[in-house]
């Protein structure tokens, strides 16, 4: 199973005008293909920064929906047009979800992300780290936690995605006294990572 995002950064000054317009344009683009993909607003973390998310089985399948929406001159008309509130060109992202610690919701209605690279040398042991890491927060918060890997555009990536129902569901986690066992299972974590890499946000489900 494979998460796709897409990441947009907006211009300074456009976010009010531009999430209606994204809402509307994913709305479109759903109605279009019949799937059921979602928009997501950072609230913590980089400012500005907005995706759609969708879940697929396979790249093929994620082609096959690019190319019914290529097909259609009225929604690449107002992509275009939304595009104007663009600073710089989108990111995809094809995510391999490697491990669910909890009840999948989908989708989230808020969702806490960490990610960063590792040495590629470390990476099995990273991975199996990770996975027991996601265990451990789930147990601890009851928080549903997704594990998911890289490979573009930053190889060797992990990320771990905390999905919740709510921003108040993040906060109450968040309050309380670390767990135990999540502080020892930081001390055995089996490398560092890449420098500069590590990166966190918090975001809302917005449509």
């Amino acid at each position: 199973m494979f998460m796709f995002n897409r990441h947009l950064q907006l211009k300074p000054g456009h976010s009010a005008e531009a999430a209606p317009e994204l809402v509307d344009l994913i709305s479109r683009a759903n109605s279009i293909t019949g799937r059921s993909a979602t928009v997501y607003s950072v609230v913590l973390g980089r400012f500005g920064r907005m995706w759609i998310a969708d879940m697929f089985s396979t790249h093929g399948e994620l082609m096959a929906m690019n190319a019914q929406l290529i097909g259609d001159a009225d929604f690449m008309a107002a992509q275009r047009s939304f595009a104007e509130h663009l600073d710089g060109p989108a990111e995809d992202f094809m995510a391999r979800v490697t491990h669910v610690a909890g009840p999948l919701r989908e989708p989230p209605g808020a969702v806490a992300v960490t990610n960063w690279q590792v040495d590629p040398r470390q990476w099995g042991a990273s991975v199996a780290w990770t996975h027991q890491m996601a265990d451990a927060q789930h147990a601890s918060s009851g928080i549903t936690q997704t594990v998911f890997t890289l490979a573009e555009p930053n190889p060797f990536s992990i990320g771990l995605c905390s999905n919740a129902s709510s921003i108040d569901d993040i906060d109450a986690a968040r309050s309380g006294t670390p767990d135990p066992s999540l502080l020892q299972l930081l001390e055995s974590a089996p490398g560092e990572p890449t420098a500069g890499s590590m990166e966190g946000l918090v975001a809302i489900r917005i449509a």
